[in-house]
């Protein structure tokens, strides 16, 4: 029982401190104290401390000597970096169902009609949708050191996105359309046409990337 309460501790500290960052009450370059962050989670400081440590290994905060936790900010070049990684595996993942002949897995049909039906206010359950569109993809790929890389990139994926997101919920249209000319590639097992549609899909705009520090 005691294990199950501390791993309750854990959980809640760790999705209220995430959810504080990515919806900007803790926003970038501001420091975390312990204290408002037990506050929050209504927790004691080792879950706290234990999920500000996942945080930081996640990307969502630097820990400073003397200083404590703070929040990063989302860069230009990370954006850039991020996509750009996702073009190569993403690629790889579309082509190899394309050449299964199966068309795109049934849940990435059930997300991207999840992700229409969601308000573009409501940026934090939009991204982890597309979060999610996009590791489905990557699990039908075949290849367990991509899907582990794909798993690795998953919070870098929420962090940026969200960043990405609340700079432009416009192009919540536009992601949409792109996700379904994808579903339909798949299903039609047109590699060529689906690397093209993730290359797009993936192509930081250049309006947002103006927006972001450097």
């Amino acid at each position: 029982m005691t294990t199950v309460i501390k791993d309750s501790a854990r959980v809640r500290a760790y999705d209220r401190i995430r959810a504080g960052i990515l919806n900007g009450d803790f926003p970038a370059g501001s420091f975390i104290e312990e204290a408002q962050a037990c506050a929050l989670a209504e927790v004691s400081r080792t879950p706290v401390r234990e999920a500000l440590n996942r945080l930081a290994a996640e990307g969502f905060l630097d820990m400073l000597p003397r200083r404590g936790a703070m929040v990063r900010h989302v860069t230009a070049q990370e954006l850039v970096d991020l996509y750009g990684a996702r073009k190569l595996i993403e690629g790889h993942a579309a082509e190899v169902i394309c050449e299964s002949g199966l068309g795109a897995p049934e849940e990435m049909r059930q997300l991207a009609v999840q992700m229409e039906a969601t308000s573009p206010e409501d940026a934090l359950t939009q991204v982890e949708l597309n979060g999610r569109f996009h590791a489905v993809l990557m699990a039908h790929c075949n290849n367990q050191i991509l899907i582990r890389m794909a798993e690795s990139l998953s919070a870098s994926v929420t962090r940026i996105g969200f960043s990405a997101f609340s700079i432009d919920q416009d192009r919540k249209a536009v992601i949409d359309r792109e996700h379904r000319a994808l579903i339909e590639a798949l299903d039609d097992g047109d590699a060529a046409r689906a690397r093209e549609i993730l290359k797009l899909h993936l192509e930081a705009p250049a309006h947002i990337l103006a927006k972001l520090p450097r």
